[in-house]
């Protein structure tokens, strides 16, 4: 957040990436396991930023 650019690619994570950051994404925000289960069938998107 601020005035900085930066040149990055983004990708959607793999199924290991998903497993991986879902559980810390769930750490870090608990309902997220909640908030996946009521958008089925869609997935909510997670997604790598590399740069």
């Amino acid at each position: 957040m601020g005035p900085d650019v930066l040149a990055a690619q983004v990708r959607a994570a793999t199924p290991a990436e998903r497993e991986t950051y879902g559980e810390a994404m769930t750490a870090l925000w608990p309902l997220f396991d909640d908030y996946q289960a009521t958008a089925r069938p869609w997935e909510v998107p997670l997604v790598i930023i590399e740069g």
